[in-house]
Parts: structure tokens; sequence; C-alpha cells
């Protein structure tokens, strides 16, 4: 993880570097390597571009430093993120004619803009947020990654355009003061965060995920250039035969490219089923025992524990166990909300927090299964829905409302999970009904609460496709996605909640089983 942040000025600021600087210094913690700044004034003199870079070193310590500048085309980067593929994109780049100085991604990026202009973002496979200025052609280009596994957030008016990776770099521009956003207190009470592009401070914005911004002549415009095929089958003349098998070798492959690295590495390991067999792929691709990390509570129920030391111990992992308590979680939780920028309405963030200081004693970066219920119908809700059809054909809506949920809803906490249930599959709009499943407020509570003088965004029939992931998840890759929405549905590996980690096909050849490897059918305690 590195950070970014950085502006155009269109009017004379006395100050401007100390303000880059101190943008720069509100994220020091994303990268504590090393910093860099860049100022340079446009062309015709009428404004001043500024750029900063805090880095994490992952890939080349010694030359990949920012901003990284291509001398003959006039064009700096700044960029947080890896480029996966930047190898392959290197040899192709180096057969067009570029010649590179550094091992590092991120002179791969920058040549391939000098090559294919903004259109390069296309040809990218990785996770990341870059900002480029090309002094020749006047133009700032912002990018992000297809699903926004990077965040990057913008400022825009007629005097300024601020931009960086945490809120708090733009606000440590100074002269910036912006109010609530009352419509995404909305939001985040219907959906348990607030969809991109809003943000809860009015006039910040989040670029998109998979979109560029090019400012020229005074003037942003931001464009797509990825939507994920929602529910799309593969194209006719490429038929998948057997997407499951080739779900297995696309995440195979998504595991071995997050591994390049020049430093210490490991993954999070929950005991579940999805960090499992992340790690089990890792081992495959690894001739040293793997850094694995788990977090559990002392209270027994809560933790997961012995499902984590299972795995560890059947792949011969370098285990790192952290056992915490409810209050450790409270005294972190400000520190938490400081670097978060907004509230998430998510209670697994903490412990990850906490599981992520401790593994950034040893390791630089760590691989996770975050992402992977989502894509691949994981979570109880998935399960649920697909009887949404039955019950609320059975039972009137009246009914529902006046007797079933009012009885569930006397129900002591520990049927938490089934009042969620309950309170979601009698509602019959779909978009309403998906933020139900996980807990948030229904339309009406949320109306209750707020009364009528707060304004109302229309509901974003698929809001989890705005969410930000900045770590590395190989479960949700674009081919996977690919892959995943070809499956049958639900995916057979979740049919029933199953518990194993596999041992046979559809998994790789030679994928190293995990045996009789217990795991849970799902992650609390950290990703998985």
């Amino acid at each position: 993880m590195c950070g970014i942040a950085g502006f155009i000025l269109t009017r004379r600021v006395p100050d401007a570097e100390s303000r880059l600087r101190a943008m720069a210094d509100s994220i020091r913690h994303r990268g504590p390597d090393g910093e860099g700044l860049f100022l340079d004034g446009t062309g015709d003199g009428t404004s001043l571009v500024g750029l900063a870079h805090r880095r994490l070193a992952i890939i080349d310590l010694a030359t990949g430093t920012q901003p990284m500048v291509h001398q003959s085309a006039g064009v700096t980067l700044i960029y947080n993120g890896e480029i996966y593929n930047f190898d392959l994109l290197r040899l192709e780049l180096e057969a067009l004619g570029h010649r590179f100085r550094t091992k590092s991604d991120t002179e791969v990026l920058l040549n391939a803009y000098v090559e294919w202009g903004p259109q390069c973002v296309a040809r990218l496979r990785g996770m990341f947020a870059f900002a480029l200025w090309d002094h020749p052609r006047g133009r700032l280009m912002l990018a992000r990654d297809q699903f926004g596994k990077k965040p990057l957030y913008i400022h825009e008016s007629r005097e300024r355009l601020l931009f960086g990776s945490e809120i708090k770099a733009l606000l440590a521009f100074g002269d910036l003061h912006p109010a609530l956003d009352r419509s995404s207190v909305v939001d985040y009470l219907f959906y348990r965060y607030v969809p991109a592009p809003h943000t809860l401070f009015a006039g910040i914005r989040k670029l998109m995920p998979g979109s560029y911004a090019l400012w020229e002549q005074g003037r942003l415009t931001e464009r797509s250039y990825y939507t994920p095929p929602y529910g799309l089958s593969p194209s006719n003349d490429s038929p998948i035969d057997d997407p499951l098998y080739a779900f297995a070798q696309e995440l195979d492959t998504a595991v071995k490219i997050r591994m390049v690295s020049d430093v210490p590495y490991g993954a999070f390991l929950s005991g579940g089923l999805d960090s499992s067999a992340i790690v089990a792929l890792m081992s495959r691709h690894s001739a040293k025992p793997i850094n694995t990390f788990s977090i559990g509570f002392r209270e027994a129920r809560y933790s997961e524990l012995d499902y984590a030391r299972i795995v560890a111990q059947q792949f011969r992992t370098h285990h790192t166990e952290l056992l915490v308590s409810a209050d450790d979680l409270m005294q972190h939780l400000p520190k938490l909300i400081d670097h978060g920028d907004a509230p998430v309405g998510e209670a697994s963030n903490i412990p990850i927090y906490l599981l992520s200081r401790e593994a950034a004693k040893s390791v630089k970066m760590v691989l996770t299964g975050e992402g992977s219920d989502e894509l691949l119908g994981g979570y109880p809700k998935h399960s649920a829905e697909r009887f949404v059809g039955l019950y609320q054909g059975l039972v009137p809506a009246f009914l529902h409302r006046t007797i079933v949920e009012p009885l569930i809803n006397l129900l002591p906490y520990k049927y938490r999970r089934l009042k969620i249930m309950m309170a979601a599959i009698g509602l019959r709009d779909p978009h309403e009904r998906m933020p139900r499943w996980m807990g948030a407020m229904s339309l009406g509570e949320r109306d209750q609460l707020l009364g009528a003088g707060v304004p109302r965004r229309a509901s974003d029939p698929r809001p989890w496709r705005r969410c930000s992931i900045s770590i590395r998840p190989p479960g949700c890759p674009t081919t996977s996605w690919s892959a995943a929405t070809a499956s049958p549905w639900p995916p057979p590996s979740r049919r029933g909640c199953l518990s194993w980690i596999p041992s046979s096909p559809p998994w790789p050849r030679g994928f190293p089983t995990a045996g009789a490897s217990r795991a849970s059918p799902r992650s609390t305690s950290c990703a998985a």
C-alpha cells in the first residue's frame, strides 16, 4: 500500500509546496519507506501541478522511487498499487522499442501510457490508483482499477483540483471546509457505507471504479473503461466448457501473480474455505513456508483459531496467532476511525486492523480471501435468497408484517441472524432487500429515524459495484469474475455450506489437498 496526493491550482498560492508536503505527511502511514514531491507549471503558465507520493516498497526496492519521470516524453507518474501483468507488458513494450532502467511495475505503467495513451488502463491487470502529468499535452490523468480496490478521492472547484488516496490528504491542503452531505448519511444508514461516487463530505467524491479522468485546459472529464459483466454468459465464440475448472485455474493464476514481491509476504488465515484455499495455492508456488496470520477472541464461541491452526499445520506454514478481547477492539476503534475517514458498518474491520498491525511486524504484503464470499455466494443470505419467492407466496405480506416478524424480534440476541433473515425475506423490492440481508436499516426504519427533512437519493440496484478494497484479494480478479459468472448457481463448492477444502477437481491438477482439514463455512474473525 502506497499513498498518492496532489493538485492543480489555477490561481497562485505562495505556499503551494508546503501544502503539497502537508498532503503527503497526512498519509505517511500508507508509505513509510519514502517520499517524493513534484511541482510543474503548465506550458501556458496559468496553472501549477503538484504530485506527492508516499512509498511502501514491494518491488524493485532500490530504483522504484516516485514520482517517476519519462524524460523524453515529459510524463511524470505517481501510483499506488500493483500491476500483476507488468512482466508481459514489459516484453510487449520492449518489442515496440521502449527501454527500461528499472525492474519496477511503475516504469512499465509509465511507458504503457507513453505508448498507448489513456487507453493503456484497459491492458492493466491489477489493483491501482494513479495520477499522471503529461506536460507536453497539458493533461493530468487520474485512474482507478476495474473494481476500485485502490481508493482515489477528488475535490474540484473553479480554482483548484485536489486528489488523494484518502480524504485527509485533501483536507490537509487547507482552505477546504466541506459540509456534511446529509444525503450520504441516508445512504450510510441504508447500505452501511456510502456508495461511490459520494462521500460523507459535500464537495468530495470518489473516482468511480473502472474509470479514469482527464484534466485538460481547465476542464475535468471522466470516462468508464470497464463494466463487470453482471449476469452475462461468455460470448458464443469463446464458451467455457468447464467453468468450475476454468475458475480454479484462474484462481491459481491469480494467487501466483500476486506473490511477486521483493519483500517478505504472507496471508491472512481464518480457517474458512476462501483463505484456506488461497494458503494452499500459495504453498504450491513457494519453496519456503508461507507466513500466515490469524486472529481469535478470548470468548471461545467467537474464535476460529482452531480451524486456522489445522490448515496451518496441514500446509506447514509459519503461523502467528493474535488473541484479542472486546477491550482491545474498543481501545483501537478511534485510531481505526481516523484511518478510515468514514464510518463503515462492518465490525470485522477492527480485528482486521489489529491483525494487519501484527502482520506488519514481519511482512509488508498479505494475500486474503476478501471478496470471495460476494463473488461465489458464500454468505447465508445467498442461500436464503433462493427461497424468498416460495416464502412470499405462502405467507401474505400482512401476516409477515403483523405476526411473523414481530414474534421473531422477541427472540434474544443470539438469534440475530434469524431476525435479519426474517426482516429481509419479507421485503418485496429486491433493491431494498439486498442491503437488508447485511443488517442495514429498511427504508421505512431509515425514514422514520430521519424524518422528512433529509434529502434522499434513488436507491442503487447494484451498490456493491461501488466498494473499494485495498488489499490483495486473489478471489476477485476480472478473469475469475468471468469464469464465476459462467458457473452454475449457487456454485457447487458453496451448496449446502460445504465446510471442507476441496481435495479433487474442479481444483487445478496438482493442487495441494487439505486431506481432512476442517474449515468453517464462512469467516468472521478476519478476511476469509
